[in-house]
């Protein structure tokens, strides 16, 4: 449960009351030293005043002015002491906390901050407090967001993405792309496992215009030459979708997104934008009835669950080859690409958030204060208003991926994302967040760099796999990169995608348990790696759904069963685990911590390069990153370290 003592406006009564009890025993002294002094003179002059003209209160208790200060000197000795010996502890238990975290698996560590969605998890989002601010009516009250409710409508957004474009349909082909693991001839065919145990070769099969297939050819070709120069495009953009052809976001050609311009011939050396939508054989019709000449990527099989069908695109974005002729077994040569956008169907829109200038953040604080004047509840502990503002003209799509793939392009992260904007997007200061694993709908992968970690999706997993794959990418020391000077809006569909699991998840009766994310089959046959992550993400989903399980149980209220037991051989917890004295603080998400700017001491961000100065971690822990603005200028930026 979340500690009162540790609220805002709390600590700031707390610490005002503080002040003045100092305050008002400093000047007692000086009124019992004031009136010693005077009654010396009035000793040697010979008249005394009268007792009630003193100018100490006469409701304290009469003292000499030496001993009023040797005690106050006394007290003010045994706080200061006792102030000492508690910094000097929070600073011990603090060292040690670090030393244990340190011990403890990147991924599992990130996880610590972040919440079970209530749409996928047997958690309580009210009871919780997720998703939602304590003090969000005190907020509008306040006039927090009144340059920004309501002004951004998706509803056009929305239309322009779901309205396909009326042009001339070209002739349309069928490419078979062979999933390649190699990278020459030498190599051999990926493979996937049947529902029945089989193994088969992992074929896709490319339905588009010989354009779009030329596009991405060339897109190849440009990653094997790997230019100097940055792209004008965005790299090849792969969208999975499901049960939503009239439905999911694929116009991808409206001025908002890409543009047209972007799919036409203007350059040379860059190869135009490439966009396709990765569907399953049994819709594929369906789809290509609405959206007659957008690039699609047929899957094997039906129904193999969002994990599948991320491993897939990650599998044939690492390399394919293109099957000339399926009965000789005649195969083209190996195509390979270093990066791909991997992009959910509900994405609405982009937006840029500028940085207010100082007059306006100026303007800013004074019209929260002056409001804050005029509500009756208490006032927060400190105003904070928008640090930014939110800016949406032309292709904001292509300029926030051009930003990233800048970015990107500077250092070794293996994962890139964005911030999807809640509301609050422009209250946010940071520029860019490192290793933060609430990176989700829209990834730019660094294939190169997770075919070095040997990190990929769980093909077998039925639910978390984004969350996974980040736990993965940091426990085998890859970064994570987060863009926050560009936000996304996405729509929460009822319908299509993983409807049908988050559906049979919300009838359970029961918590979550290891056997409902993969079969005891399939994680036997997992990596010791992979079943440490997947152990992770079971730890922290289990985390969630059993404090909100409790929650319910002490309110009376319905709540599920606990998780069954699992039979499969976990790992044991590892060392130095155990809960310290600052761990209710730093682990349990739901409290506000008051040491949360002491646990930064050991990063440092100077001219805008970063490196976390730890001991005992990897050789990638220590790589360091120049960091740019999303304008490209290089000065320095704000980072939000994990």
């Amino acid at each position: 449960m979340a500690r009162p003592e540790l609220d805002g406006p709390v600590r700031a009564r707390r610490r005002h009351l503080q002040a003045v009890g100092q305050a008002v025993k400093a000047m007692e002294a000086e009124l019992y030293s004031l009136d010693e002094q005077l009654a010396a003179l009035e000793r040697e002059c010979g008249c005394p005043r009268p007792k009630h003209q003193r100018l100490a209160p006469h409701s304290l208790q009469r003292s000499s002015s030496a001993k009023a200060l040797a005690d106050l000197a006394t007290t003010t000795l045994s706080a200061a002491t006792a102030r000492s010996q508690m910094r000097f502890r929070m600073r011990w238990q603090l060292k040690t906390w670090r030393m244990r975290r340190r011990l403890q698996p990147a991924g599992k560590r990130a996880l610590a901050v972040l919440h079970v969605s209530p749409r996928y998890g047997r958690v309580d989002a009210k009871l919780l407090g997720l998703q939602r601010s304590r003090n969000m009516k005190q907020k509008i009250a306040e006039g927090r967001y009144t340059h920004t409710w309501g002004q951004f409508k998706q509803d056009r957004f929305r239309r322009a993405l779901q309205m396909p474009e009326e042009t001339k349909v070209p002739p349309l082909e069928r490419v078979a792309l062979l999933a390649w693991e190699g990278r020459r001839s030498q190599g051999q065919p990926a493979s996937y496992s049947n529902p029945d145990g089989s193994r088969e070769s992992l074929r896709l099969t490319l339905w588009a215009a010989q354009e779009s297939i030329d596009s991405l050819l060339k897109w190849c070709q440009w990653f094997e030459s790997w230019p100097n120069s940055l792209p004008r495009q965005p790299y090849p953009v792969f969208i999975p979708t499901k049960g939503r052809a009239k439905d999911a976001h694929l116009n991808w050609r409206a001025a908002h997104c890409f543009g047209r311009e972007a799919f036409e011939k203007t350059d040379e050396q860059t190869p135009c934008a490439f966009v396709v939508a990765v569907v399953e054989p049994s819709e594929a019709n369906e789809y290509r009835e609405v959206w007659a000449d957008l690039p699609l990527l047929v899957l094997p099989e039906s129904d193999m669950g969002p994990a599948f069908v991320r491993w897939c695109i990650q599998k044939i974005s690492s390399g394919f080859r293109t099957e000339l002729s399926h009965e000789l077994g005649q195969l083209g040569p190996v195509h390979q690409m270093r990066y791909c956008w991997l992009v959910d169907d509900s994405i609405t829109s982009f937006y840029r958030l500028d940085p207010l200038s100082a007059q306006l953040l100026q303007e800013e604080e004074e019209r929260l204060l002056n409001r804050g004047a005029l509500v009756p509840a208490t006032p927060l502990c400190k105003p904070t208003g928008r640090k930014t503002e939110r800016r949406s003209q032309g292709a904001m799509f292509a300029e926030a991926m051009l930003a990233v793939q800048r970015q990107a392009s500077r250092g070794v992260c293996a994962i890139c994302g964005f911030l999807r904007d809640d509301g609050t997007a422009p209250m946010k200061s940071a520029q860019w967040a490192l290793d933060s694993t609430s990176v989700f709908k829209v990834v730019l992968l660094n294939l190169v760099e997770l075919a070095k970690l040997q990190v990929e999706y769980v093909p077998q997993l039925r639910l978390f796999e984004d969350v996974c794959l980040n736990v993965q990418t940091r426990n085998a020391g890859g970064r994570i990169l987060k863009c926050m000077t560009y936000c996304y809006w996405a729509d929460n569909k009822s319908f299509g995608g993983c409807a049908a699991q988050r559906a049979q998840n919300a009838a359970a009766t029961r918590c979550t348990g290891l056997d409902d994310l993969i079969s005891a089959s399939d994680f036997m046959e997992l990596p010791d790696d992979t079943k440490e992550a997947l152990q992770h993400v079971y730890s922290w989903v289990h985390r969630d759904e059993e404090r909100s399980r409790q929650r319910k149980e002490s309110l009376g209220l319905p709540a599920p069963l606990p998780a069954p037991d699992t039979a499969l051989p976990l790992s044991d917890a590892e060392a130095g685990s155990g809960v310290t004295f600052l761990d209710e603080h730093f682990f349990d998400p739901f409290q506000d911590p008051d040491v949360d700017q002491l646990a930064l001491d050991d990063v440092q961000v100077i001219q805008g390069t970063q490196q976390k100065q730890k001991d005992g971690q990897k050789a990638n822990e220590r790589r360091g990153f120049s960091l740019l603005r999303p304008s490209g200028q290089d000065e320095v930026v704000v980072l939000d370290c994990d």
